[in-house]
């Protein structure tokens, strides 16, 4: 699944939204995913549940958060929700506040991986999140992911 269209083809990128915990900005991934028919809304809760239990194991890289639970806990179809914060939240055990984040829903342990190298191309691309912070619509930001992608 390819991370982009994916985007564009559920329409789930949310650019300077608001939380005011990490919970709250995982269910802004998630509602987008669950109005997109992509996951179900228990999807929510198995991630907020396996962040309880297990840490804040999606927080993968500084500032940013790639929050995802298995495919039997709500997955409908593959697919990936983008949000970035107006301002950063805390996860317990993390240093610094997370505002980037990317919501994936795989339907099968396989069917996700070209839309992950894609969003490791972003990282690299774009290591400190100031060209996805500096983005002010969702056109913007599929245009610098198709930058990033092109670059790699």
């Amino acid at each position: 699944m390819n991370f982009k269209q994916s985007l564009i083809d559920n329409n789930t990128v949310l650019i300077n939204a608001k939380a005011n915990t990490w919970q709250e900005a995982i269910k802004l991934g998630t509602d987008a995913l669950v109005k997109a028919n992509v996951v179900e809304s228990k999807y929510y809760n198995a991630i907020i549940s396996a962040v309880n239990n297990q840490g804040p194991y999606i927080c993968i890289h500084d500032n940013f958060a790639l929050p995802h639970s298995r495919p039997e806990d709500g997955v409908i179809k593959t697919g990936f929700a983008m949000t970035v914060l107006e301002k950063g939240v805390m996860f317990d055990g993390v240093d610094e506040p997370v505002d980037v984040l990317i919501t994936l829903a795989g339907k099968d342990m396989d069917e996700h991986i070209e839309g992950t190298m894609q969003i490791a191309n972003l990282i690299e691309y774009d290591e400190d999140f100031s060209k996805v912070r500096a983005c002010r619509n969702s056109d913007e930001l599929l245009t610098l992911i198709q930058m990033a992608q092109d670059y790699s």
